[in-house]
């Protein structure tokens, strides 16, 4: 919830810019005062003094009760609250608390650039006088006149710190009109009169002085100030003081470009807006393309304010075509930032490590470490004390980081269906997607929420205003999708290279493991399921696959149960070569079968089956009823997939080992499709085949 209160009250409620005003007089007012003591009881009695003063109208207590009732239903019922006899605003997100944050924040730079920039976006938040529209009363008319002083100050410090920049021209064009605004103002005539002498107008300077002092004598009887008069002497005695200071050394500001358009991730920036002020590590993980370091860099623009002494930004390259960046030359680089001179920066990791804390000690600065591969490569760039902010983006989990260095992580998973869709309506523009809802839907699904391979989908579909969003989603079921989610000539925007870097930093073992993990068609993947398609120990293969989920190239969703993101499993796919995926898929339906025989002979052995029972050697091994019929349960999405989906000389087999429990647990719809599926699959090949699908679908 926002409040505008720099100039009329305006409230926003949604997430566009659409800001909303008050009607009623009172009911502002009323919202004004809960406004300025948010976080604070108010009591009625009070209201009803600051409303109507000495003389209320006996409905006061009544009027009361009805523009609270109206408030709370624009702004909610937890915003809004009532405490005993009176009302609490227990949210208060007001233009007011960011600007003099930005005043706070500007105070504590030493950095006149920074300064300027913080002020100059504090001000601009300003849309006249505050409260303009709100009906008066003591509490309101004091802080109103609090922050319109607070303002003016705000301009002053701005005018200094632009004087030490040397922008004379500007502070002079400034100071034309405050002066004439404000003529009691006496810092800002010190300000124009300097500016006027460091541009070479000394005499102007000199009559700007004598102007102020009339101004002051007929206004108020009084003599300048002992700012303007030393300042006035300084200038007749033309003193070296007065000479432009030497040009201050520029703090690193390195964070790369916002994202444009940056859209959803509500739940993980409000995750980051409320981290405990005792974090100061965050390692933002997940899978190639999901877009951790768009979330970073968006977030990072909106709290560097805070972090006055500068921010600095590595690519760590931890998944790059090349090798990953040593830390002595990601040391080496923030240095040269810091301001070390390049003969001066030790070739020693640990030695570098040691001169950047030494520069980074009592600094508020924030560092964004980008793509990082191992917290080896990590730890030597974190700072030695608590006064920075490190966020680090990685496809590993970094799990050691959190262990060791209290890191708070931050997985990613693909946007929400809410957020993929909102996304291409600000790419492609609400009347496109409003006119094609459900091609819009699946072409989200298309590109498997990924924020990279919506951008990318949706580039070409921008500029093409006769092609509709049903044909590109058309498109990319019936082609090489990966192939189409890239744009040609350029690497860094394309869905294939990006999940190829993960795959190249993997042992081979756990290579092989992804790639034949992508050939299975079911839903998800059971640990001891990958064991006989990798032709493994289920240990082996809960090892590789920890590997996996540690590069985010599988979710594991349940204890043993995986999951691979459709794009990545259509990539796992292709690295796979045809013998691979024979002998694999082979040994997995092998698997299959046997472990299907061994679970009906222990549930069902009285139902006539064919004698299909695969290789006993590669089955599970069943303790008793209830296990077994765990495992059937667990593995029916995928046991049935590989019916429908699998060769036919696995198809007509499976259908009919599944028959019984498909019977007896009553899964009438699963069971028709495994029937029909595998009379197709027996048709011509095999008349024991026909004959058990045939009774399959009679019974």
């Amino acid at each position: 919830m926002r409040f505008r209160t720099l100039g009329p009250l305006r409230v926003r409620t949604g997430d566009g810019d659409n800001w909303s005003a008050i009607g009623a007089p009172h009911q502002r007012l009323l919202l004004t005062i809960l406004l300025i003591e948010a976080g604070r009881v108010v009591a009625t009695e009070r209201l009803v003094q600051e409303i109507w003063g000495d003389h209320p109208p006996k409905t006061a207590m009544h009027a009361i009760h009805v523009y609270v009732r109206r408030l709370r239903a624009l702004l909610g019922e937890r915003i809004l609250v009532t405490r005993g006899q009176g009302y609490e605003l227990t949210q208060a997100d007001t233009d007011a608390t960011a600007f003099e944050c930005l005043v706070a924040a500007a105070r504590q730079d030493s950095d006149p650039g920074t300064v300027v920039s913080q002020l100059s976006e504090g001000l601009a938040l300003w849309r006249g006088s505050a409260f303009a529209d709100v009906p008066q009363s003591d509490l309101v008319m004091a802080e109103a006149a609090r922050l319109d002083q607070a303002r003016l100050t705000a301009i002053e410090d701005k005018l200094e710190a632009m004087l030490e920049l040397g922008h004379t021209a500007d502070v002079i064009d400034e100071c034309q009109h405050l002066t004439a605004q404000y003529p009691l103002r006496e810092k800002l005539h010190a300000h124009n009169m300097l500016a006027l002498y460091r541009a070479g107008r000394r005499a102007d300077a000199l009559e700007a002085y004598r102007r102020a002092r009339t101004t002051l004598v007929e206004e108020l009887g009084l003599e300048p100030g002992p700012l303007l008069q030393e300042r006035h002497q300084a200038m007749l005695n033309d003193e070296p003081a007065l000479s432009p200071a030497p040009a201050a050394k520029t703090l690193p500001r390195q964070l790369p470009p916002d994202v444009a358009g940056f859209t959803g991730r509500r739940e993980q920036l409000t995750r980051l807006d409320g981290l405990p002020s005792d974090v100061r590590i965050v390692a933002i993980t997940g899978a190639p393309g999901i877009g951790k370091s768009a979330l970073a860099v968006h977030w990072a623009h909106g709290i560097k304010v805070y972090y006055p002494d500068g921010q600095l930004h590595v690519n760590l390259r931890g998944y790059a075509a090349g090798s990953p960046l040593r830390p002595v030359d990601a040391l080496a680089g923030f240095l040269r930032a810091l301001g070390v001179a390049p003969e001066r920066i030790p070739g020693d990791v640990d030695e570098a490590t040691a001169l950047y804390r030494s520069l980074l000690s009592g600094k508020r600065m924030l560092l964004l470490l980008d793509n990082a591969h191992h917290p080896d490569q990590v730890r030597p760039l974190l700072p030695g004390d608590s006064s920075c902010f490190v966020l680090i983006t990685s496809r590993d989990r970094l799990d050691g980081l959190a262990a060791r260095d209290g890191a708070q992580q931050l997985p990613l998973d693909p946007l929400t269906p809410d957020e993929a869709e909102a996304l291409l309506t600000r790419l492609l523009g609400p009347h496109r997607v409003s006119a094609e809802p459900e091609a819009t839907t699946r072409l989200a699904q298309l590109c498997g929420r990924l924020p990279l391979a919506l951008r990318i989908a949706a580039a070409p579909l921008a500029n093409a205003a006769g092609r509709t969003i049903t044909q590109l989603a058309t498109h990319l079921a019936q082609s090489d999708r990966l192939a189409a989610l890239e744009v040609e000539g350029d690497p860094a925007a394309a869905v294939r290279p990006a999940f190829g870097h993960s795959y190249r930093v993997l042992a081979p073992r756990a290579q092989r493991v992804f790639r034949l993990s992508g050939l299975v068609c079911g839903p998800d993947l059971a640990a001891t399921s990958v064991a006989a398609l990798a032709g493994v120990r289920d240990t082996d293969a809960g090892s590789l696959l920890s590997e996996l989920r540690a590069a985010h190239l599988v979710d594991e969703t349940t204890p043993g149960r995986y999951v691979m993101h459709d794009l990545l499993r259509l990539y796992a796919a292709e690295q796979a070569s045809h013998e691979e995926k024979e002998a694999a898929l082979q040994r997995l339906y092998d698997f299959y079968l046997s472990s299907i025989d061994v679970a009906n002979r222990l549930l069902y052995p009285h139902v006539v089956r064919l004698n299909l029972r695969g290789h006993p050697d590669t089955a599970m091994a069943f303790e008793h009823h209830e296990q077994a019929l765990a495992w059937l349960e667990s593995e029916r999405a995928n046991l049935v997939a590989a019916v429908l989906h699998g060769p036919a000389r696995v198809a007509w087999r499976l259908a009919d080992a599944l028959r019984p429990y498909l019977h007896l647990s009553m899964s009438y719809l699963d069971w028709q499709r495994v029937a029909e599926a595998g009379r197709a699959a027996a048709a011509g090949t095999s008349i024991p085949g026909q004959a058990a699908a045939e009774l399959s679908l009679g019974l």
